[in-house]
């Protein structure tokens, strides 16, 4: 299956049961059935071409976990149009920015879509959900052949967009369900982003290719998710670390949903003595899932067994996995994106990525992962770059300089600590100003969570920053 896939597969979904509810909502909002996503697609593609998009344009779609981000999708596929899904905690400066600095044609998202557009239509074409189709006319840019710009975060810098095409979304999902065994009839727990790669793969393609019903929330609250999982029969949850974390340590009164026996971590990695004590609270094995958006799918540790290895499974279907000599992992699938949007990156090599996992195979074949050649911030699954919440300290009266360094989180798995030097001005420095100044300017889980002030940056003898020393300084301000 290549282009086209997306749309030929939903309409054959659409046509063999109409009314088969595939979005479940149960927060008050619209639920959708296949009909439903069918008719609202065909809306939106409406009224997206009468914004100005065309074949080769890009869309940002804020709609975030709304039920309109599987006919958005589809809508731009019937357009021939790529699509950039944002995350729905980005606030609209972030999303006014990646608009211009991709050349958005168009934004799908809350009626506050940015001062940079002209709004076209803000009625929710199936009564659910609020949003708004909003047009831009400067600096818009081309993607043909492109379904999806993924957004990553790299090392260092501002997040990178993958240049995905229709097919490497297809084949990366025929992975996924392949390896998980998730099955056309079965109901998801959605907690976790759609827009995210990880829900992009295990959430939504599986519902447009094969028919695959989720129960959508907006975010993980541990109550709902045990509710949701025994009222509609939920066999597959997809999550995170700290999301399992939470349950092992407050487990639910009535004990694990019976039908919940596929569970699924990606996003951060998953300590075997979580899996341990969930396997003992509750019979469950949690599996670990390694992926990432510029590869897809990975490896799965599809198996029941618990041995307290730490390793993330063997390749996915359809994927090589090679170890370098600096034991670098090298990813080879037909689901390996094309490139970067933006040229200077020589991590797609040798027909596949080079990602920035240091990985060695155990004596049962099995890939571990032994560290990372980046230094982002994982804050309950969602990556965060350093450099990009220290450039908006930095620009902030009073502060001189800034450094953010991560610290572990019970709940969150790591937290954001920011070390700022103030300049010495009048300007009066408190935790709650600055924490007030980041969120106009940054998702709230890009907020530092604790702020230090410190004299200076430590620094090694040879001028580098002593990230180590700057650890140190974090450990002793976090609150256990």
């Amino acid at each position: 299956m290549g282009a086209g896939a997306l749309l030929s597969c939903f309409a054959e979904i659409s046509r063999d049961d109409p009314t088969r509810l595939l979005i479940h909502a149960p927060d008050g909002r619209r639920s959708m059935s296949a009909s439903d996503i069918w008719r609202a697609h065909r809306i939106y593609a409406d009224r997206l071409a009468r914004a100005g998009v065309e074949a080769g344009a890009l869309v940002l779609s804020a709609a975030g976990n709304a039920a309109a981000a599987a006919p958005v999708l589809l809508a731009c596929r019937a357009l021939d149009a790529a699509v950039l899904p944002v995350d729905p905690a980005a606030t609209p400066r972030e999303i006014d920015a990646l608009a211009a600095r991709f050349g958005a044609a168009a934004i799908v998202g809350p009626a506050a879509v940015g001062a940079g557009s002209t709004a076209i239509d803000s009625t929710s074409p199936h009564g659910g959900d609020d949003l708004a189709i909003a047009a831009r006319a400067e600096g818009t840019r081309r993607y043909p052949g492109t379904a999806m710009l993924k957004l990553t975060s790299g090392s260092t810098g501002a997040p990178k967009a993958t240049l995905t095409t229709e097919a490497q979304l297809v084949a990366d999902c025929t992975h996924i369900v392949a390896a998980m065994d998730i099955r056309p009839a079965d109901i998801q727990i959605a907690a976790i982003p759609v827009s995210h790669s990880y829900g992009l793969g295990n959430l939504l393609l599986p519902l447009l290719l094969q028919g695959t019903a989720y129960v959508l929330r907006d975010a993980f609250v541990p109550q709902q998710a045990i509710a949701d999982a025994r009222r509609f029969g939920a066999r597959v949850f997809p999550g995170v670390p700290f999301m399992f974390q939470y349950f092992v340590k407050n487990p639910p009164a009535d004990g694990w949903p019976r039908a919940l026996g596929r569970l699924i971590s990606a996003g951060a990695p998953l300590p075997p003595d979580t899996v341990r004590a969930f396997h003992d609270r509750f019979g469950v094995k949690i599996h670990t899932f390694y992926g990432a958006s510029e590869t897809g799918g990975i490896a799965f540790d599809a198996g029941d067994e618990i041995d307290g290895e730490g390793a993330v499974g063997v390749p996915l279907p359809g994927v090589t996995i090679s170890l370098r000599d600096d034991d670098r992992v090298h990813v080879r699938s037909d689901a390996v994106s094309s490139g970067y949007s933006e040229p200077g990156d020589d991590a797609f090599v040798d027909g596949g990525f080079l990602t920035g996992d240091y990985g060695a195979w155990t004596a049962r074949g099995r890939l571990l992962l032994r560290g990372r050649a980046s230094s982002f911030v994982n804050v309950a699954g969602r990556k965060v770059v350093p450099d990009e919440v220290e450039q908006v300290l930095r620009a902030m009266p009073g502060v001189a300089d800034a450094r953010i360094v991560a610290a572990p989180d019970a709940r969150r798995g790591q937290q954001i600590v920011a070390c700022i030097v103030r300049d010495g001005a009048a300007y009066e420095l408190t935790t709650l100003g600055i924490r007030r100044y980041c969120a106009s300017r940054l998702a709230p889980y890009k907020i530092p969570r604790t702020i230090v002030f410190v004299d200076a940056i430590p620094r090694t003898a040879r001028g580098k920053i002593d990230r180590a020393a700057l650890e140190e300084v974090a450990r002793a301000h976090v609150r256990p």
